[in-house]
């Protein structure tokens, strides 16, 4: 558990997007994906039968999706976490943040 920050503690604010952070959610939502499809594949198989052979391209695209997915969901929160203006300001009269 990590300790209490200190009285009067404002954390900096993040000023670019992290690449690197949006490479490994890549990695582990496909990584994910490839266990459970793994898993699936041999929870599939039916007593006293081989396994049936998924082809190639399926398993590359499900893992691909996947993979593009989580880039895609940190892609938008490391956007958010730069946005512009202070944070917690009200918005203006428009009623959006730009």
């Amino acid at each position: 558990m990590p300790l209490p920050r200190p009285a009067g503690y404002r954390p900096r604010r993040q000023l670019r997007v992290d690449c690197r952070r949006i490479a490994l959610a890549g990695c582990l939502y496909a990584l994910a994906v490839l266990v459970l499809l793994v898993l699936a594949h041999h929870a599939s198989r039916t007593p006293g039968e081989l396994l049936p052979t998924i082809h190639p391209r399926f398993w590359a695209l499900v893992i691909g999706m996947a993979g593009f997915c989580g880039a895609w969901g940190e892609t938008l929160r490391q956007i958010s976490l730069t946005r512009r203006g202070q944070p917690g300001a009200p918005l203006d009269e428009r009623g959006d943040d730009f």
